[in-house]
């Protein structure tokens, strides 16, 4: 037999090498600067007193003292007019301009929007 006559050898492909593993990122360094059972302390007066309140702001609890939070609360009344938020110190709306409460023409005193008559002098409310 002749070189030429001899069945070429069989190539055999080496399979591929497997993808590396990814590195995982690292990890965030996390330390705690207080582990105690001290008591919470008021997010604006910075006093700890109990009772307090849990609130959420901004996804974060924050306690605040029973006094602190009832100095906090803002009233809000709705524009008889347009509906939009007046705030306790408003005489008329931001947005429509409308007077906070009527009041008579003659005597200044307070009416509501269904009072067809002032009830401290009488006078025709229009």
């Amino acid at each position: 037999m002749e070189p030429e006559d001899e069945p070429p050898e069989p190539e055999f492909e080496r399979p591929p090498e497997p993808p590396e593993a990814p590195v995982p990122p690292p990890k965030p360094e996390i330390r705690i600067r207080d582990l105690g059972t001290r008591p919470r302390g008021c997010s604006v007066c910075g006093k700890a007193k109990v009772p307090y309140v849990e609130i959420e702001v901004d996804g974060l609890l924050e306690y605040t003292c029973q006094d602190c939070y009832e100095g906090q609360v803002i009233e809000l009344a709705a524009c008889r007019q347009c509906g939009a938020a007046l705030e306790a110190g408003d005489a008329f709306c931001g947005k429509c301009g409308a007077p906070r409460q009527m009041k008579c023409a003659t005597c200044g005193a307070a009416v509501s929007d269904e009072d067809r008559f002032c009830g401290k002098c009488g006078t025709k409310v229009t």
